[in-house]
């Protein structure tokens, strides 16, 4: 057997210049938008010592998210998508500059974070639709599997460097200067997608619809392709139970008792795993059966949350923390491939809003019951629940859907 098979498969960068703008603005965004979480987070935590006041800073970026979304998915269906995404990346530089307005105040507004964070999570839930549909423009339906391996691959690396980056500057020079750094990223990201050929969407049988039905056409789609359905599920019940996030400023702070520093290394970790993973992700193209792949990653996702519970260390959390991210990025490369391998692209902005939108509404719920639970409770005994009811989940898909663990990527090739 080749050891080749198992590296990064970079074919998409290569081959397309358009990708590669795409691929940078991408790992621009995910770079600062690192760094930017958990700034605010440390910020919230300084202000209100309150886990629960940081879940809530995702709630209030998913919220208007989730509705943005789904506005995006339609038009990513009706405009050009390269002109969606401009406009959208640019309005995204009116959240940092007010968390950066907030943070010069003598005394720092709780609600102006969470105001920053909404306009934040509005402008990214119009782009995102527009992005994920525009891949198969760019790389072919052939090299989905690969391009969803460097997405995530740009993703991990900024997720590394992001909120390391963000706990050392927010300990030496402060959170000013962690600001300052995020909005020159920002503003980079939409001259970089300036660079994109224009991305209109292939005309369809509901061209002609207004949004109402455009937008119940997708869901309908979803609903009723039953693997879709089945990986909207799982990840949805995975991302509720198992996310704890908004547990690390209070685990480096109270449990590790390393502070600013920690915390950005314990936010850092998911990423480190997710890159490992994503570049020795070239066997997944050559996975026969990625929907029970999906469900392994799943149940291992679950037991590396659960098992931050059994040491109250910071390199055990480091380790527990990558294991989870490696297998959440595994999860995402078959999920991604497979999506977008079953979409037809008139649908692809819609369902991609869809897939984005559950995303955030699960990130964030998982959030705010790690947060109510770590408060019920303590941090080592939500994430021990989060992380075992997640694997358990995992194992219920396992056993009792054999559409998603038999599903195949070649079978059903998208219809037009």
């Amino acid at each position: 057997m080749s050891v080749r098979r198992f590296f990064l498969d970079i074919s998409p960068l290569i081959e397309s210049r358009a990708f590669r703008f795409a691929y940078f603005a991408r790992a621009a965004t995910v770079l600062v938008t690192g760094m930017l979480m958990v700034a605010a987070s440390v910020q919230l935590y300084e202000l209100t010592k309150s886990s629960v006041a940081v879940a809530f800073l995702n709630v209030s970026m998913a919220t208007p998210m989730v509705l943005a979304l789904i506005v995006g998915g339609v038009l990513s269906d009706r405009m050009d998508r390269r002109s969606l995404m401009v406009w959208s990346r640019s309005v995204y530089i009116i959240s940092v500059v007010l968390f950066l307005i907030n943070t010069l105040l003598p005394n720092p507004q709780v609600w102006l974070i969470y105001v920053a964070a909404a306009i934040g999570g509005a402008a990214g839930g119009i782009s995102v639709p527009a992005m994920m549909s525009a891949t198969p423009a760019l790389v072919g339906r052939d090299k989905l599997a690969a391009a969803a391996a460097l997405s995530g691959l740009a993703m991990q690396l900024g997720g590394i460097i992001g909120p390391a980056l963000a706990g050392v500057l927010i300990a030496g020079p402060g959170l000013v200067f962690c600001y300052v750094i995020v909005l020159c990223g920002v503003i980079v990201t939409p001259l970089l997608l300036r660079a994109l050929p224009p991305l209109p969407p292939q005309a369809g049988k509901q061209a002609q619809k207004n949004a109402f039905q455009s937008l119940r056409d997708g869901l309908a789609f979803v609903a009723s392709h039953p693997l879709l359905r089945a990986l909207l599920l799982i990840d949805l019940a995975a991302l509720i139970l198992a996310t704890p996030l908004a547990l690390m400023p209070e685990w480096g702070d109270t449990i590790l008792k390393m502070g600013a520093t920690a915390t950005g290394y314990l936010y850092a970790a998911p990423a480190v795993g997710a890159t490992l993973a994503a570049l020795s992700s070239g066997w997944c193209r050559q996975v026969s059966r990625p929907g029970a792949a999906i469900v392994l990653a799943v149940l291992i996702w679950g037991l590396a949350v659960a098992a931050l519970s059994l040491q109250p260390t910071l390199w055990w959390a480091l380790i527990c923390l990558a294991i989870m991210g490696a297998a959440d990025t595994i999860s995402k490369i078959m999920r991604m491939a497979l999506v977008q391998h079953h979409t037809p692209d008139y649908l692809l902005g819609r369902v991609s809003s869809l897939w984005m939108t559950q995303y955030s509404l699960g990130q964030a719920l998982g959030n705010m019951q790690m947060g109510y639970l770590s408060r019920l409770l303590s941090p080592a005994v939500a994430v021990a629940v989060g992380g075992l009811a997640c694997a358990a989940v995992a194992g219920g898909f396992g056993i009792f859907n054999q559409g998603l663990r038999s599903a195949r990527k070649q079978d059903g090739p998208p219809h037009a």
